[in-house]
């Protein structure tokens, strides 16, 4: 895996479309080319290379938590014995709203999850420190986009429904499948897309892959050198960064490419050299779990309590 392959991967992860067909996929990857210099043909190529990797086996089709006026939360823990965590993992994968799960190898655990309000907030970190047994524990809160979607209708949530599972498939399979016209379900995809409710990710499984050495490089902030540091990790890392999360005032991350194994610890002195950084970690991610079924649970709670409140008014 290049550079090239890096640019490809981290411009597809960016990219959110409502429903990535074989025609839409291709009409993306041109902008990917355009947006990194490089020609139509080859990016096509390393694209359907990744794809048979592994790396962008699948593409889910999640709904936004603020559309059910919930927020995410990313929570990183080290875990204690470190023998028990495929148990705590099995353990987790039931707590109510954790839909994605990141092992490192060691005793690191990456958990995002979803909750209403500061209470039950509370109520997920200490049961995810109790079931961890928790050394250590950090937790920021994603900022989220606002769902500007008002309500669902029946047809939105059967489309939805058709395509959690398999965000590829074409508009006009899914009206088939449906009975509805090609137009009706592009124009609602288009519109749940502009309105901030869907989004469209590809099942991550880089951590296989031949020549890929993923690395999570972990930092905290000195007060006041946030953008400057942020800036500096952007710049240093342009070749080798597949994603970021800049959204804390007191810590960041970066998922990077390594070129080989000793350069890990070179990656890791460079950040505890740079001004502006309080303290920096590496760990080695080795496999990711998602439940986007979490998000069809919502939206089926969601239809049963409107439901009901309809039917109190009857």
């Amino acid at each position: 895996m290049d550079a090239l392959d890096v640019k490809i991967l981290r411009a597809v992860i960016s990219e959110s479309r409502a429903s990535p067909s074989s025609a839409e996929v291709r009409l993306s990857l041109r902008a990917v080319a355009a947006r990194i210099g490089a020609d139509d043909m080859t990016v096509n190529y390393r694209y359907k290379r990744l794809q048979k990797s592994g790396a962008l086996s699948d593409w889910h089709l999640i709904l936004n938590p603020s559309f059910f006026g919930r927020s995410v939360l990313d929570v990183v823990v080290d875990v204690q014995p470190e023998s028990e965590k495929a148990d705590m993992i099995r353990k987790l994968k039931l707590v109510d709203g954790v839909f994605m799960i990141l092992n490192f190898f060691g005793r690191a655990l990456k958990i995002l999850t979803m909750y209403s309000s500061n209470e039950s907030r509370s109520r997920t970190v200490e049961l995810i420190s109790r079931i961890t047994n928790a050394e250590r524990i950090t937790q920021s809160r994603m900022p989220l986009p606002l769902s500007r979607t008002k309500l669902l209708t029946e047809t939105d949530v059967q489309i939805i429904e058709a395509l959690s599972k398999d965000a590829r498939k074409s508009s006009a399979l899914v009206a088939k499948e449906l009975g509805l016209s090609t137009r009706t379900v592009r124009n609602r995809t288009d519109r749940l897309r502009q309105e901030n409710t869907i989004f469209t990710f590809p099942s991550l499984n880089i951590y296989g892959i031949a020549g890929l050495i993923p690395v999570y490089l972990s930092y905290t902030y000195c007060n006041g050198a946030k953008s400057s540091v942020d800036r500096a990790m952007l710049t240093h890392f342009e070749s080798s960064y597949l994603w970021g999360g800049f959204y804390d005032l007191d810590r960041g991350f970066i998922m990077l490419d390594a070129p080989t194994m000793g350069d890990v610890p070179r990656i890791l002195e460079w950040a505890k050299s740079q001004p502006g950084i309080a303290s920096a970690r590496i760990d080695i991610p080795t496999e990711q779990f998602s439940y986007p079924e979490k998000f069809t649970e919502l939206l089926q709670l969601g239809n049963e309590e409107a439901a009901l409140q309809k039917n109190a008014f009857l």
